[in-house]
């Protein structure tokens, strides 16, 4: 009698150690393809998230980008000048004209009617002038209403834009005490363009475009023009520039616009 009860508790405690082996290694292997696929998602999510690790921030989108855009041209004067970037920080986009030698041109303040566009001069690191536009981020991925689309001051078309981009609304500056400089803001959907007139002694025998690259070379966000005189209309360069749309939709999720 005792041996029998003895058999059937051991076979008892056989039956439970199976039952809760079983069931650890069921539980293991579920952790085991959950994390897998996390992992895998993640990867494919280019790192906005870190599902393993609820407590950890997901990163800032604006990361990816870069708008750095440099002046890619033999050119002493211009190479690897700086002419266009997007400040994170204040969610703006600066739009930068560098100058030919010699060309001084300082005044710094804001457009009237519109007190958080901004400009001032600039000096980069080779002692280049350049005067630089301050644009928030609205401006550009939403358009603007300010004016009815115009060209450049001499009537033709805005240089080095994309079909349909001849003209643009615009805003206008101009600066007696500075040789009568005229500035020209263009903004629409996307696209931007800044026009700076140049003095008379600054003028330049030959007409040029150089195009506007990222680091490596890879992209080009515009192009730096040359705008010879023509008639009464003095010479003066041009900056042009298009966000690429998958820039523009992280920007406008990103700002809520």
């Amino acid at each position: 009698m005792k041996k029998q009860i003895y058999l059937s508790l051991f076979f008892a405690s056989v039956l439970v150690m199976s039952a809760c082996s079983q069931k650890g290694f069921s539980s293991a292997s579920l952790n085991s393809t959950s994390q897998a696929s996390t992992s895998f998602d993640s990867g494919n999510n280019g790192g906005l998230d870190n599902p393993t690790n609820p407590n950890q921030p997901a990163a800032d989108p604006l990361t990816k980008i870069d708008l750095k855009g440099r002046v890619d041209s033999d050119n002493s004067s211009y190479s690897k000048a700086l002419a266009f970037d997007f400040d994170k920080i204040r969610g703006e986009f600066i739009i930068m004209v560098p100058f030919p030698s010699g060309v001084m041109f300082t005044p710094a303040g804001s457009f009237s009617k519109y007190p958080d566009i901004t400009f001032s001069p600039i000096i980069d690191a080779e002692g280049r002038m350049k005067f630089a536009v301050r644009i928030p981020v609205k401006y550009i991925i939403k358009g603007s209403g300010f004016l009815p689309p115009t060209s450049l001051p001499n009537g033709d078309a805005l240089p080095a834009m994309p079909q349909g981009y001849g003209e643009l609304p615009s805003l206008g500056l101009n600066f007696p005490a500075h040789d009568n400089t005229q500035v020209t803001l263009y903004i629409g959907v996307n696209a931007v363009g800044l026009f700076v007139t140049l003095p008379p002694k600054a003028a330049l025998p030959f007409k040029f475009s150089f195009p506007i690259k990222n680091a490596d070379k890879s992209k080009t966000f515009g192009y730096l023009s040359y705008v010879p005189a023509k008639g009464t209309y003095p010479p003066g360069m041009f900056v042009s520039t298009i966000i690429p749309p998958s820039v523009s939709r992280i920007l406008e999720d990103y700002f809520h616009l």
